[in-house]
């Protein structure tokens, strides 16, 4: 799930109303107006690259549309280098492309800039558990969850990971480890 901040631009809103309603080639070229109107309007530049995202049937790394929606989020990293918000969704585009190494890293950036960010770090857990690294996978988990406990119901994968961790036996039950 991408990440933005609530603009009062109220052509960037309809643009966003666009986008969410999947009007995404009208959104596209409201958010382009929007940036040559405004080349400093970082939240139209993150949006333009999901939207990008979004119109692709089956996205891939060399495609246009994600060559574009890269450079659009690393504009809008240099725009405002202290923002988070465009190395999430770095992060995001890079993980549904399947570039899980990749991916992380960009979690990391936003989260070197703004430690407090259960998203990132549930997207991260996530990746290394797609990563089979169960141990860091549950290490994140918990950490997000103590960040947002609202994130628990999109973490049914944790228990799978514990038991291919080796911490809960065939019944499920935690399995304490004496050190």
């Amino acid at each position: 799930m991408p990440l933005f901040r609530r603009s009062k631009d109220v052509d960037y809103r309809n643009a966003a109303r666009l986008l969410n309603e999947g009007r995404v080639d009208e959104a596209i070229t409201e958010l382009r107006l929007i940036i040559e109107t405004n080349p400093e309007h970082l939240n139209a530049y993150v949006t333009l690259a999901v939207a990008l995202m979004e119109v692709q049937e089956a996205p891939s790394k060399d495609s246009s549309q994600t060559v574009e929606a890269f450079a659009l989020l690393d504009t809008a990293a240099a725009l405002d280098p202290e923002n988070p918000i465009p190395h999430f969704n770095m992060g995001v585009v890079l993980r549904n492309l399947g570039l899980l190494e990749e991916s992380l890293v960009s979690f990391e950036k936003a989260l070197d800039i703004e430690k407090r960010q259960p998203l990132a770090i549930a997207n991260m857990a996530e990746v290394n558990y797609e990563l089979k690294r169960w141990e860091e996978a549950i290490r994140l988990a918990k950490l997000a969850l103590i960040r947002d406990p609202g994130l628990e119901s999109a973490m049914g994968w944790v228990r799978v990971a514990m038991r291919k961790a080796g911490m809960l036996d065939d019944d499920g039950n935690v399995i304490h480890r004496s050190e």
